[in-house]
């Protein structure tokens, strides 16, 4: 009597009217895909690191009855194109699962179209295997790809603003209470419209959907200018219908290891167990600010589905499991400027650079060669492990997530300093910030001045100034860090905001100077670099170099101008925050205080609103 073969091949396929890239991002975000399809959580262990391969245990309870352990491994993808992820069972009628989702361009019903195929090979542990097989997992796995792009091809035939399908067409919420907080904010936030479209994401969206939410990401979504969906989800938290966390990220795998509800919990370092480092924390990469809807409105269940599909790791553009003393020819995708290689766990990195390298070997060391030649456009590459352990091998871009909110952005924002004020690090702690741009500005003769108004109003001319500068400097995504006599001290997150607030200021005096009957002149200095956050008397302040020169650069102003340094000039692009004014600019050496060598500085001087720029 002949057996049944242990090992079954299932495949399906289907077209879909949708651009790849669109239908990709569906597909590879499998945590939010396996939610909607009616699947089970999984509780999923640290990394584990054993038989020559690296997993995490995952368990969960088919059905919602069956308890289920198997060890999952990681991902191999190549981005837009396909993804697969094997299981192996510890128990129950299958051994392993290999399940692997493809996309390929094709050209259907008059129009590019997307081919969709789904291949899932079974192992089958006992004869109740089969039957696991019909009844349960291919009809699942049918339903979490087909089911889930015919839905969301139905769902969004009149809308302008695509939404990807969810578990139900609206949660329960405490309607009386989120009214009257909405209606709250509508009082103190202008724009009634982004108003609807948050309150129509925290009522009918998903638990994932509301909960760690990334403004900017949503501000991509709504098209609308991050600036105004900071602000939103900024006032919403100090109503009470959001709350506020700070997720600690990893440098290299980008997901968040810890999570802070204050910056006073927030520590200067973190280890990731995935990749077996310890890591210093930066205010402008590795702390990111998150919104949920507040647990009074919504119970949001914070389940996972899935950790480690392919959208939890976007700066990923291939990931390949290497066997130990193994090769294999792997296809690699048209790669950014800023891309390399790297293997997961040990972190030996392999800078890329133009050129047709066909093979590269790695070893417990690292790699045979510190950089490689690879094709922009992608191709094909011979992938060597020389060690006795599984190496997972990535192809992935060095920038950051521009759609995160870093500490640092959000930080040096007025708003965040006006509503948050306390929320300052711990006294004891001191976190690096890589770039921060300090405005400094100063009054120039103000000392005459109070000798000639009388200290009372002296001061409040001084204080209505300040007011100015104030407004400017939020207008400009800036905030003021402090106040030093008749000066400011301001932080920017972008160089460009800083000119523009500069600019503005400067600008605007006149103006101001008129309407107010004063005849002040303002001195202003910019220094972008590396900065120190810290607390000081429960301040969220900044020290080093980069302040310090930002002081002295200002002390060099003669009124109505900006100074920076000849280099920033040089090196940032002003072009954004240039756009719209008039000015000159001159150059001269300068002997500043406390610095030994003289430092070249640019003078812009003349500065008026202007159709055309002049530099």
């Amino acid at each position: 009597m002949e057996t049944m073969p242990k090992e079954k091949t299932y495949r399906f396929q289907k077209t879909y009217p949708l651009p790849r890239a669109e239908v990709w991002a569906l597909l590879a975000e499998t945590d939010h895909l396996n939610r909607v399809a009616g699947l089970f959580p999984v509780q999923f262990s640290e990394a584990q690191f054993a038989d020559q391969a690296m997993f995490k245990y995952a368990e969960a309870k088919a059905l919602g009855l069956v308890p289920t352990k198997w060890r999952e491994y990681p991902f191999e993808w190549v981005k837009e194109e396909r993804y697969s992820v094997e299981r192996v069972y510890e128990e129950g009628p299958l051994e392993r699962v290999l399940w692997t989702i493809e996309c390929k361009d094709v050209f259907a019903e008059g129009g590019p179209c997307t081919e969709v195929t789904g291949t899932a090979h079974f192992t089958k542990r006992n004869v109740l295997g089969q039957a696991a097989i019909s009844l349960v997992a291919l009809p699942s796995l049918k339903k979490i790809v087909l089911s889930y792009l015919d839905q969301y091809i139905s769902d969004n035939k009149n809308r302008i603003i695509k939404e990807r399908p969810q578990e139900k067409a609206s949660y329960p919420v405490d309607a009386q209470r989120l009214d009257r907080l909405l209606e709250q904010l509508r009082i103190i936030y202008p724009d009634k419209e982004l108003i609807k479209k948050l309150e129509y994401h925290l009522v009918h969206t998903g638990d994932d959907e509301v909960l760690r939410m990334k403004p900017y990401h949503l501000a991509a979504k709504w098209s609308v200018a991050r600036k105004e969906v900071r602000d939103l989800f900024l006032h919403a938290t100090k109503i009470g219908l959001l709350t506020q966390s700070w997720e600690l990220m990893c440098p290299n795998c980008r997901v968040p290891k810890k999570t802070a509800s204050s910056l006073s919990e927030v520590k200067g370092q973190v280890h990731c167990d995935l990749c077996g480092v310890g890591y210093d924390l930066t205010f402008d990469r590795y702390v990111e600010m998150r919104f949920s809807i507040h647990p009074s409105i919504r119970s949001a269940m914070d389940y996972t589905y899935c950790l480690s599909g392919p959208m939890m790791s976007p700066h990923v553009f291939a990931q390949y499991r290497l066997k130990p003393h193994s090769s294999r020819q792997v296809y690699y995708p048209a790669l950014p400027p800023e891309a390399r290689l790297r293997t997961l766990k040990t972190n030996h990195t392999l800078d890329l650079v133009p050129g047709q390298d066909t093979s590269l070997a790695c070893s417990s060391l690292g790699w045979e060669r510190p950089a490689a030649g690879l094709s922009s456009q992608g191709g094909l590459l011979e992938l060597k492990n020389e060690s006795d352990e599984e190496q997972v091998v990535v192809f992935e871009t060095t920038r950051w997530d521009e759609n995160a909110l870093t500490a640092a952005d959000s930080t040096s924002s007025q708003l965040f300093r006006d509503l948050f004020s306390k929320e300052v690090i711990a006294p004891d702690q001191q976190i690096g910030v890589e770039s921060l741009t300090m405005l400094f500005s100063d009054l120039r003769g103000s000392t005459a001045m109070y000798e000639q108004m009388g200290d009372a109003r002296a001061y409040r001319q001084v204080h209505t100034h300040f007011d100015f500068l104030r407004r400017q400097i939020a207008e400009h995504n800036g905030g003021i860090v402090k106040t030093i006599g008749d000066s400011v001290m301001a932080a920017f997150y972008n160089p460009n905001d800083a000119l523009r607030a500069g600019l503005a200021i400067q600008s605007e005096s006149s103006a101001f100077n008129q309407e107010h009957g004063t005849d002040m002149v303002i001195k202003l200095g910019l220094c972008t670099g590396p900065t120190i956050a810290v607390n000081a008397n429960d301040l969220l302040d900044y020290f080093g170099h980069t302040v310090n020169m930002a002081a002295r650069i200002q002390q060099q102003s003669k009124g109505g101008d900006i100074m920076i340094s000849a280099q920033e000039w040089e090196r940032e692009s002003f072009a954004e925050g240039a756009a719209g004014y008039h000015f000159d600019i001159s150059k001269t050496h300068y002997k500043l205080s406390g610095i030994q060598r003289e430092v070249e500085l640019v003078r812009i001087h003349h500065i008026s609103m202007s159709g055309s720029l002049a530099v």
